[in-house]
């Protein structure tokens, strides 16, 4: 049954299943009556019975369609899943009584089972009905409907299970917060699902290969055969004419097989033909290396947004458009769909680009240096396949050890804060900070709280990848240096905190006694750094050769070694690969960026804090009260009642303290609410000393928070002061987090002064504005990013 023409885009959300497909979740509309009708009328006697209890009647599943295609409201909530123009599923929540509980039920397509979209469907029920301050679900699911009882536990750990008179009793709550891992699991066995298409195809189409020497599709096949693609390949072209081996057609129509992956070559109007043919020739993927999209202006993402809509009606994932191209240098798998000059070798670094030049710089860079990669994504205009996307897919390649970034944008920044974070807990994530973003302190938030490797520059970025790819974490921050240059050290020292173990062996000391300090110093050192100088009397090929078996000796120890002046010698050392660098400075910041990494990985994590005294439904009604009367900036009255029912009373006049601090936070456009907390300067000295943390907060973040400020032993109680109230401050800090990350309305909050002394912490003033929710996706759905 085909979908209604009337759909309401901004309430349409598009979503992958278990199995990589795309459906587009929805609410209910009476224009889908018929669909509704077809789905119960087209379904078989058990879905049926497992749904309604019994073989419903004629009038029974006319009762249904019409009370399932009522408009939602705050007493019934409703959402559709359409695989292209198919009904596959619906999902229905009934409010019982003013309770903020609801009655839901689920009902999926007999042919779709097994593919997670009852989940789905579930899982954005539950974000409408909280909308309308529904926090429970509760249905009735018979014992033999298993698949049903699966994905309720699945969907929440609150959820729960009660047997009663042959039927379960089943409760899931719609806003834990703790459901969120489960959620992400779902979500990276999902996106590897639907990106096995375009990094792994069995077989590929090149749309626009031609006959002239230069074009970007004739290249692309010829790239497949340098490098022995093992799998179909064809070329289509206007004439048919072959590429050399590779047969060609005039259409993609005309394919004799099945294809997975169209990598797409012809001018921007013809996009859109290709991908609909592909459709047709089942391919689940498509690489778009053609321009004229959003780069070039309205009309461009108008066209491209057209795509993104008829990509994902065909369950089809895009890479692109105006990218290079992608890589996957896996031995079985040796794809080349791209347009750079160079190819690396195999190994395990993962790569993600927006930008053409810097893939090519970067693949350049790694050929050179000989670092291995994994796969890597010029995703291009992004208006499809994401960082974001690949974060999920990399998290459990056991190809890719370590992932690069350059991303000048970020889709669903709380999405991405959440992600990146659990993959780096697993693997380092390098990023490059990017000048073009608008708010470089929060970017640089977000990446310290999710772990994530920063880097100013590219050569330091990959300088980073080679020290952090294959090679041991350092155990602590010990440092040895082994040299035989005097100058090298002093040029190393100038960029090494102290203390750190300096040995300088002279300039002729022989190979044999540089490994024995090596292997000396290895013993007591969490890192060991090698500064060879080469000359015409010092051996340094044998040097190289000696201390290759030193590290090899200490395989869970981590080495950068310099050489200069010896040009051709290899720039790894021992069997296992230790990275060789040009310059002192190079391999200096390459430890220190793995010493740095290695001790946030050491660090709990932290879970979400439990605050007594929170009383959720009364700050609502404070707020909507509020707004009643207008957004804006609030008066004290309204401001204090707020910050009262999250446990943050207003110090009474003219009580003080030692250290004067502000806190506070904002909503910021891309990143949704940040905390602040900084030293309260004055208008002729204004304070720099600050932190921000992105919500929501660990119940760890508080404290990292405080001490990560200049200010820091000051509230310790260093230089005569007493010390502060640090735990009242860290609970303080927690409320805040937790009142934005409730209320989205609030879009500034600033507690000024805020005197941190001795005794409880509590804000001298605050001022409150009041806001609209932005469009901010939900942290909790499972959706790709819009179309546009």
């Amino acid at each position: 049954m085909r979908t209604p023409t009337t759909v309401v885009a901004a309430d349409s959300a598009d979503a992958l299943t278990a199995d990589g497909g795309i459906v587009s979740i929805r609410p209910v509309t009476d224009e889908d009556r018929p669909a509704v009708a077809a789905l119960y009328g087209n379904a078989s006697p058990d879905n049926l019975r497992l749904r309604f209890f019994a073989r419903p009647s004629a009038a029974t599943l006319t009762a249904e369609v019409n009370r399932v295609c009522r408009p939602e409201s705050g007493a019934h909530v409703n959402v559709a899943a359409y695989e292209g123009d198919v009904l596959v599923g619906i999902a229905s929540g009934e409010r019982l009584g003013n309770r903020p509980r609801a009655e839901f039920a689920v009902f999926v397509d007999d042919r779709h089972h097994g593919r997670g979209i009852g989940t789905l469907l579930l899982e954005h029920l539950a974000a409408r009905c909280r909308r309308h301050g529904i926090t429970e679900l509760v249905g009735e699911v018979l014992p033999a409907n298993t698949g049903m009882l699966r994905v309720a536990r699945g969907l929440t750990p609150q959820s729960a299970h009660r047997y009663d008179r042959g039927v379960v009793d089943v409760t899931l709550c719609t806003d834990d917060d703790r459901a969120w891992a489960a959620v992400d699991e779902r979500d990276r066995t999902a996106e590897r699902a639907s990106l096995r298409a375009l990094l792994n195809p069995a077989s590929i189409a090149v749309v626009g290969a031609g006959h002239r020497p230069g074009g970007i599709g004739r290249e692309t096949v010829r790239a497949l055969l340098d490098h022995n693609y093992p799998g179909g390949l064809y070329a289509v072209n206007r004439h048919g004419a072959p590429i050399g081996p590779v047969p060609a057609f005039r259409s993609v129509h005309d394919l004799p097989t099945p294809v997975d992956l169209l990598v797409v070559a012809v001018p921007a109007d013809q996009v859109a033909d290709v991908l609909a043919d592909g459709a047709k020739a089942g391919a689940r993927g498509a690489v778009v290396l053609s321009a004229g999209f959003a780069e070039i202006g309205p009309d461009g993402a108008q066209r491209e947004a057209g795509l993104v809509r008829l990509a994902r009606s065909h369950g089809i994932r895009l890479i692109g458009p105006n990218c290079l191209g992608v890589l996957n240098t896996d031995p079985a798998v040796r794809l080349t769909a791209c347009l750079a000059p160079v190819t690396p070798p195999h190994g395990t670094l993962g790569v993600a680009v927006q930008s053409g030049a810097v893939a090519t710089t970067i693949l350049q860079h790694a050929q050179r240096a000989g670092i291995g990669v994994s796969t890597l994504v010029a995703l291009g205009n992004k208006a499809d396949v994401s960082g974001n996307d690949l974060i999920a897919y990399w998290y459990d390649d056991p190809a890719t050890h370590a992932v690069a970034l350059h991303l000048e944008s970020f889709g669903n920044p709380r999405r991405f804060a959440r992600t990146v974070r659990a993959l780096a807990r697993r693997k380092p994530v390098l990023a490059l900070r990017t000048g073009r973003t608008a708010a470089p302190d929060t970017v640089n938030a977000l990446f310290a709280q999710a772990g994530v490797i920063a880097t100013d520059t590219l050569g330091e970025l990959l300088d980073a990848a080679r020290m952090l790819t294959d090679q041991p974490l350092p155990a602590g921050d010990r440092l040895a240096v082994v040299s035989n240059a005097a100058g090298l050290n002093l040029l190393a020292e100038a960029f090494l905190p102290a203390p750190v173990t300096s040995v300088d062996l002279g300039g002729t000391v022989a190979p044999d006694r540089f490994a024995a300090a090596a292997d000396h110093a290895a013993a007591d050192a969490d890192m060991l750094l090698l500064l060879i100088a080469g000359t015409r009397a010092n051996r340094p090929a044998e040097i190289l050769t000696e201390l290759g078996c030193v590290v090899d000796r200490h395989p869970g120890l981590t080495v950068a070694a310099v050489l200069t002046g010896a040009p051709g010698l290899p720039r790894r050392l021992g069997t296992r690969g230790v990275p060789v660098f040009e310059l002192p400075e190079q391999a200096v910041r390459a430890l220190s960026h793995a010493a740095a990494y290695a001790a946030w990985r050491r660090r709990p994590l932290g879970g979400r804090a439990d605050l007594a005294g929170i009383d959720r439904r009364g700050a609502r009604a404070v707020i909507d009260r509020a707004l009643a009367d207008g957004p804006g900036w609030q008066s004290p009255g309204v401001t204090a009642e707020l910050l009262f029912t999250y446990g943050i009373p207003l110090r009474p006049a003219g009580d003080t303290e030692t250290v004067d601090l502000t806190a506070g936070l904002r909503a910021d456009p891309l990143f949704g609410s940040v905390v602040t907390l900084a030293r309260r300067g004055t208008r002729t000295d204004p304070s720099d000393d600050r932190a921000l943390r992105l919500v929501p907060m660990t119940d760890l973040d508080a404290a990292r928070m405080w001490r990560s400020l200049r200010c820091a032993p000051l509230l310790a109680g260093e230089r005569g002061l007493p010390p502060a109230h640090t735990a009242g401050l860290e609970d303080l800090l927690l409320r805040v987090s937790r009142l934005a990350e409730d209320h989205p309305e609030i879009a500034e909050l600033e507690l000024d002064p805020l005197p941190a002394g001795p005794h409880a912490v509590r804000p001298g003033a605050a001022r409150l504005r009041l806001a609209p929710p932005s469009d901010a996706p939900d942290p909790l759905l499972r959706r790709l990013r819009p179309p546009g």
